[in-house]
């Protein structure tokens, strides 16, 4: 086996490390989303649906790692030798596969079924920061409140000063699938 990897360039070796390490780690989160652990509701996929910050999660990383370097090794294997073009089909082949991931959690959080809450009936109720929000409505943050007897997590903006995480606020109106809060 030594023989066999010594015999392989740098370049060869680098991705097949990286290769194996990114296979096993995307089988581990495979077996562990099988019998259920490993994370929220459908993997993390928020209860409003997809958003460009969740393209940023360790299964896309290790998808594009897995994607990355057997499709480095798939083009070495082919007879292309630059390290470039290698590079390049590599990040092509690895960015197929996060966008293959994405669409899939997309499709899931579309047949997801949400019950019958409604988020009118979170107006004026109380709930806390989880994840801070910016002042005047720069950016969005999320929140954590009881509605129709259930906990759920929502995106959140405010008009008002930054709220920190585990603040208390109250849910002023409902614009889409996000609320506007205010401090207590």
């Amino acid at each position: 086996m030594t023989d066999w990897y010594d015999g392989l360039s740098g370049v060869q070796q680098f991705l097949f490390v990286v290769a194996l390490f990114s296979t096993l780690i995307f089988t581990f989160q495979f077996l562990l989303s099988m019998v259920g652990i490993g994370g929220d509701d459908m993997d993390g996929i928020p209860d409003e649906g997809l958003s460009l910050g969740d393209a940023f999660t360790i299964r896309n990383g290790v998808s594009f790692l897995m994607g990355f370097s057997w499709g480095g090794l798939m083009a070495i294997s082919w007879g292309l030798e630059h390290v470039l073009i290698v590079g390049f089909i590599g990040v092509v082949i690895g960015s197929a596969l996060v966008a293959f991931n994405m669409l899939l959690m997309f499709g899931m959080s579309k047949i997801r079924h949400q019950g019958n809450i409604r988020l009118e009936n979170a107006i004026d109720q109380p709930a806390r920061v989880s994840l801070k929000i910016p002042a005047g409505r720069s950016g969005v943050g999320k929140v954590t409140l009881s509605i129709q007897g259930r906990l759920k997590e929502f995106h959140a903006v405010t008009q008002g000063d930054a709220l920190a995480r585990n603040s208390s606020v109250r849910v002023t109106e409902v614009e889409g699938d996000q609320l506007v809060v205010e401090a207590e």
